[in-house]
């Protein structure tokens, strides 16, 4: 055989090598429905509380809207499990959030947060209700009495400058919310637990 068949032949067989590559269905799991379920609405943060287990907890919701002082806007006192689930579900209108706060499978609460539009300036008429979470960094010890912050849910802000709306920034909050993306949010909720 000559070189030039030999290479022939080699190329011919990469080509039907590069050909017998196949894709095949995979059984769905649970996680490649995650990514769905967020895009519609759906959002869960999930705390490991086995040390506080029994613990009596006060779950706290702040409201903080630009140039006013914080707000209380819900308290109640539960016992808590081996995890904590804070979580959003798709509301049925724009204005509000529908969030939860389960303690174990059969315990828990959920309620709904008013939100506020965000709107061009030049175009007031305009509004959107667009809100993300973030969770809070998590950081110990943890004292008894103490407020702790687990998630913030907030606004988008317009910027004129790009024309439009955005939500980006650090992907966890720092407790004392010091956090760059925190002076840039117009309206938002902290939720959180006080231990008793």
């Amino acid at each position: 055989m000559n070189k030039k068949s030999i290479i022939t032949a080699l190329l011919a067989l990469v080509a039907m090598t590069g050909w017998a590559q196949e894709i095949k269905m995979n059984e769905s799991s649970i996680s490649d429905y995650l990514p769905l379920l967020k895009a519609k609405g759906f959002i869960a943060y999930s705390f490991d509380t086995k040390d506080f287990k029994d613990a009596m907890v006060e779950p706290i919701i702040m409201e903080y809207v630009k140039g006013k002082e914080p707000r209380m806007i819900f308290s109640v006192t539960m016992s808590l499990d081996e995890k904590l689930i804070i979580g959003f579900v798709p509301s049925d209108n724009d204005s509000t959030a529908t969030y939860a706060f389960r303690f174990s499978e059969n315990r828990g609460f959920n309620s709904r947060l008013p939100l506020m539009p965000i709107c061009n300036p030049d175009h007031p008429a305009d509004k959107w209700y667009m809100y993300e979470s973030r969770p809070f960094e998590l950081v110990a010890p943890f004292e008894k009495g103490k407020f702790i912050p687990l998630v913030l849910y907030g606004s988008y802000w317009y910027e004129p400058e790009n024309g439009g709306c955005r939500f980006c920034g650090d992907n966890e909050i720092k407790p004392d919310l010091s956090s760059d993306i925190v002076k840039y949010i117009p309206h938002y909720y902290v939720l959180g637990i006080k231990i008793k």
